[in-house]
């Protein structure tokens, strides 16, 4: 009796995953402009087992027959690569030839992207290189998606990985272990491409902050922003302006602070820039968010969602952004913010959580014993790393549930910077 329940349970699902499937398939099938394309690439003929299955299909009551069976596989990729990658990671359910269709490496390329591991790297001075690169896939199992090596860039002494955005990696290329001149680097991953960056203004022995900024869904070019800075009379490091490169014009263009006061950016290894909208953001300690955009035209700030806590770390999810910061009443409680009308600084209380809650009843402080280090693109879900091991961990926050991913190793080190391979565009380097 057990096994019957289980049995039409199961049946049940899986009937409810197939109608989700074709009203899915129908929306697509009407959309304007495709619907003759759709019926044109549905009358070619399919493979033999297609056609197997579409006479099969044709021979059944039209209440049992199930559209999708007619379509080829390449008719099927075309159509999951228009939907979001929720929906691809759904439809994986609907049968197992499907789920070999989305899991194959070719077919892979063409469709929608999510997180697929981190960047991160390791220092052990008892090794010949005392530093080393790695990769660890978000699964925390299987060989890395993604060999750490960059042995594809040209030939330099050292690399080292300063930022992420939407598929393309910025790294310092090292020209010599006896100085400290680089070039700046970006390449995709996914496609081996990279382009080396002309040397900007400054002095052979200065260190700016350097910051990727990226889009596909805006243009197929990239920028690069750098903050120029100084120090005050007091020591204290203030930026004066931007220098930003476009890949697009193959030039860097120097713009003077347009925040018309004094500004700090607080960006170290664990404290990285969203690119969102079009501007790049960064946290500032006198509470609130600057942004400029890539032109050096439009320069904003954006208040702090809670004045009284301690804020300073920025992510973004879901198309929107996100903040964290503690209570300043309860240090080991953790509150996660969404920016939920980005034109009218609206923040909203997204989520708390109990630093208890995550951590298996230890007080745990945020930056001193764990850092958060990403957030989902696609979902709720936060990315931690904590303790001696330096262990990654993910918090479901719909579900509040806490899950381990593995163990970097005490050796490994931040910046941990979460990668989105890309795979269909080119890397436009304008030169």
């Amino acid at each position: 009796m057990a096994n019957m329940q289980s049995w039409r349970r199961r049946e049940f699902k899986q009937e409810h995953i197939q109608w989700c499937t074709n009203k899915k398939l129908h929306s697509i099938l009407d959309i304007k402009g495709n619907k003759d394309w759709f019926a044109f690439q549905l009358s070619r003929p399919t493979s033999s087992t297609g056609q197997r299955e579409a006479e099969r299909q044709e021979s059944l009551p039209n209440k049992r027959r199930n559209p999708a069976a007619s379509l080829t596989d390449e008719l099927i990729v075309e159509i999951l690569r228009r939907l979001p990658i929720r929906s691809v990671c759904q439809f994986k359910c609907v049968s197992k030839s499907w789920r070999r269709l989305i899991a194959d490496h070719e077919h892979r390329k063409k469709l929608p992207q999510t997180l697929s591991g981190f960047f991160y790297k390791s220092i052990n001075y008892e090794r010949c290189q005392s530093t080393a690169r790695h990769f660890t896939n978000v699964t925390g199992k299987g060989m890395p998606l993604v060999c750490p090596s960059f042995s594809f860039l040209p030939q330099c002494h050292d690399v080292y990985l300063l930022d992420c955005c939407n598929g393309l990696l910025l790294c310092r290329c090292y020209v010599s272990r006896e100085t400290l001149q680089f070039h700046y680097a970006v390449c995709n991953p996914a496609t081996k491409e990279w382009v080396m960056l002309p040397d900007a203004s400054w002095a052979i022995d200065e260190n700016r902050t350097a910051c990727l900024c990226f889009d596909p869904a805006i243009s197929s070019h990239f920028h690069m922003l750098e903050y120029v800075e100084e120090e005050d009379d007091s020591y204290v490091t203030l930026v004066t302006g931007v220098e930003i490169y476009s890949s697009e014009t193959g030039l860097w263009t120097l713009h003077e602070n347009g925040w018309n006061d004094e500004v700090v950016v607080s960006l170290s290894v664990n404290r990285r820039s969203v690119f969102l909208n079009g501007f790049l953001h960064s946290v500032t300690p006198a509470d609130e968010i600057v942004a400029v955009d890539m032109e050096g035209k439009k320069w904003r700030k954006i208040p702090m969602l809670d004045p009284d806590g301690d804020i300073g770390i920025i992510h973004q999810t879901q198309g929107r952004m996100c903040a964290f910061n503690v209570d300043p009443n309860d240090i080991f409680k953790l509150s996660i913010w969404f920016l939920e009308d980005y034109d009218t600084d609206n923040w909203i209380l997204k989520h708390t959580v109990s630093s208890m809650k995550l951590f298996g009843g230890k007080k745990y402080q945020l930056d001193y014993d764990y850092q958060v280090i990403a957030v989902h693109p696609e979902c709720n879900l936060i990315f931690f790393v904590y303790g001696w091991h330096n262990t990654l961990m993910a918090y479901e926050m719909d579900r509040k549930e806490v899950r381990a991913i593995r163990k970097l190793g005490h050796e490994s080190r931040q910046p941990y910077l979460p990668y989105v391979p890309m795979f269909s565009e080119s890397l436009a380097d304008g030169r």
